[in-house]
């Protein structure tokens, strides 16, 4: 069995030791691809000395998370992998966490991906993203004292996914086509679904993603505006292979919008509308490879 980390690098020296440090702990062996974007602080250096077993792929420029996970999943798949696993730069794993992964498709049917527990940094609770994907009756059994092994999610972040290489050679890559930062983790899950894969969560297993100190007013309202500035929200809802929309309409819409803006002298809404019409475009073309499905986007 052939498993490849794929952890995407940027200015993240903080967490690189005890990122790497857990992956060579693994009690199930593991290759690690690094796709580093650009990164201005000793990212290069530091790994090529302290980690020289890592295969480095050095990037001139900021791919984004998207593309970048595509090329260490590309890269994988080529020499033969049987599962990536997407790592955060900012996370690490536990001894066990990959072995009980795998352990999720061998006693589960229709497995695409495997996500463990997500922890906080400080081991004191669970990441505040990661809540956020946990199935209701997972919190109320776990109340209860009667939490299970296995949840069906519909979405958790891409920061610890044990993704099959079955599953990527019908499902794809992430979409690049839409997303650079942002959204395209629950993009995939929304393509996971219509292409008959589950997302489960073992609740065995964990990892911890070390992101406490962002998650005060600021860090909210930053990444708000990120999601607003890059259009995440409309492109997560009508890129949704899972539902049907009527894009003529929706043109038409923004058609009624532009005649406003042009009798109010609105040059920002002009502005607005072109994007809008744009964003259409691109998600119908999207829709149309994801619906096709294959190794996309890789």
């Amino acid at each position: 069995m052939k498993i490849f980390a794929i952890v995407v690098t940027y200015n993240g020296m903080r967490w690189y030791d005890r990122c790497f440090g857990s992956l060579q702990n693994s009690d199930m062996p593991v290759e690690t691809i690094v796709i580093d974007n650009a990164s201005t602080d000793e990212t290069v250096s530091y790994i090529k000395e302290h980690f020289p077993e890592i295969y480095l792929i050095e990037s001139k420029e900021n791919l984004g998370f998207a593309k970048a996970n595509n090329i260490g999943i590309r890269k994988a798949l080529d020499n033969e992998a049987d599962y990536v696993f997407l790592l955060n730069q900012d996370a690490w794993v536990e001894k066990d966490t990959l072995s009980k992964l795998v352990q999720t498709f061998d006693e589960n049917e229709n497995v695409g991906i495997a996500s463990p527990v997500h922890l906080n940094g400080e081991y004191t609770g669970l990441d505040w993203g990661f809540v956020w994907g946990l199935p209701q009756n997972a919190i109320s059994d776990a109340f209860l004292g009667k939490l299970k092994k296995y949840y069906i999610s519909s979405a958790v972040s891409a920061a610890a996914w044990l993704v099959s290489a079955d599953c990527v050679k019908k499902v794809g890559g992430f979409d690049t086509l839409l997303f650079k930062h942002y959204g395209e983790d629950n993009n995939y899950c929304q393509r996971l679904i219509y292409h008959k894969y589950n997302l489960l969560i073992n609740t065995t297993c964990s990892i911890c993603h070390d992101r406490t100190h962002r998650q005060g007013k600021d860090e909210v309202e930053y990444r708000d505006k990120l999601l607003k500035k890059y259009d995440v929200y409309t492109k997560v809802k009508y890129a949704d292979v899972n539902n049907s929309f009527n894009f003529s309409h929706l043109r038409w819409c923004q058609i009624k919008f532009l005649i406003k803006s042009i009798l109010k002298l609105s040059f920002k809404n002009i502005r607005v509308f072109r994007q809008n019409m744009k964003n259409l475009n691109l998600i119908e073309q999207s829709r149309t490879l994801n619906i096709k499905g294959g190794q996309i986007w890789l």
